[in-house]
């Protein structure tokens, strides 16, 4: 039996983090925040605090007050005759026994939630449901446009849209469980970064372009030269590898260009470059994703490029491979062929 496909897609419920936690359910996490929560909260608040080293940042991602996370977990710990973090001025730290609470305590959630993914898929009457994870940073435009356009071929497949974070360290655990929560990421990403991990597909190729506050004076170009970047402080990824390394040495080799270092970024790092004036070097699908930013082509000496494509588990179901057909374009993959990158169009580049 067959059954229509809603070309706008379904919204999945909202994304329910490693912790469990509703993350759009602001309000009645202001409730339990009040109330000081109940039994259930607790494994939530001890990992969330686990992951973040700080009962405020905790605090901040369950969307309770900071708090509700200390009075849950001190109510665990006595309820239990457990100290399951030392606490001091500079944040929390897992004790052993809290470390191997904390362990045990992922596995049961992740084995529970799996047994309910294997249920819902044998109440849904054949129909494959393929997850797409979807953020700020990581909006999908491109992919959502494809399946949106061939979506009418594919009546046995449903894709649902999963709200992520975008915290490096959220976005890092669920890229390495692709297939629990979520089973495609759209990004850009460098050859072979991902391959003990997860597998890549890659779509297109992208150059690294700069984001440029809107108030400063380069904004009005549509295209710069590493002249043109003399006297800008530039934020930039550590030296790790890849597209971003190339981009650092050939700014290294212009000294009236001042790099500063960044571990990561995410909304507040755009937020910071707007209100300070300090140019980035983001990844190419997130170059856009301030509207007080705008992106800049960069006439690189030799070209600096990353992929753009997908992830997905290294064991996907039939439905994910699936996808890889619904358009020629889509068949192209970074293990199989390069693409050939697209140069950097002004402003509009990386504005997927």
């Amino acid at each position: 039996m067959s059954h229509p496909v809603d070309p706008t897609f379904r919204l999945n419920a909202p994304f329910r983090t490693d912790f469990g936690r509703n993350e759009h359910d602001t309000q009645g996490a202001v409730k339990r925040g009040r109330e000081g929560g109940d039994h259930t909260e607790y494994g939530h608040a001890d990992r969330a605090a686990a992951q973040t080293g700080s009962f405020a940042k905790a605090g901040h991602r369950l969307h309770i007050f900071t708090p509700a996370v200390a009075k849950q977990i001190n109510t665990f710990e006595k309820e239990y005759g457990l100290t399951l973090f030392d606490r001091s001025r500079s944040g929390v730290q897992l004790t052993k026994a809290g470390k191997e609470f904390v362990e045990d305590a992922q596995m049961i959630v992740r084995q529970c939630e799996e047994s309910l993914r294997r249920a819902q898929r044998r109440s849904t009457d054949g129909i494959a449901t393929v997850r797409l994870g979807v953020s700020i940073l990581r909006p999908g435009h491109r992919i959502l446009d494809l399946w949106q356009r061939d979506a009418g071929k594919h009546t046995d497949i449903r894709l649902e849209l999963v709200p992520m974070p975008d915290d490096s360290e959220a976005i890092n655990d669920i890229i390495t469980h692709l297939g629990e929560d979520v089973d495609l990421i759209s990004t850009a990403f460098d050859t072979g970064y991902w391959n003990d991990t997860c597998n890549t597909l890659a779509l297109d190729s992208e150059p690294l372009c700069v984001a440029v506050p809107r108030n400063h004076a380069l904004a009005r170009h549509a295209l710069l030269t590493l002249k043109d970047l003399e006297g800008t402080r530039i934020r930039i990824l550590k030296r790790h590898r890849g597209a971003n390394d190339t981009a650092r040495d050939l700014s290294e080799q212009c000294p009236a260009i001042d790099l500063i270092d960044i571990d990561h970024y995410d909304l507040d790092t755009f937020n910071d470059c707007a209100e300070s004036g300090d140019l980035l070097i983001p990844k190419p699908t997130r170059a856009s994703a301030h509207p007080q930013l705008v992106n800049v082509a960069v006439d690189w000496p030799e070209p600096v490029v990353m992929h753009y494509g997908l992830l997905y588990p290294l064991d996907a179901s039939p439905a994910i491979h699936t996808l890889w057909n619904f358009s020629p374009q889509t068949e192209i993959s970074n293990r199989d062929r390069p693409t050939k990158p697209r140069r950097c169009s002004g402003v509009k580049c990386g504005n997927l």
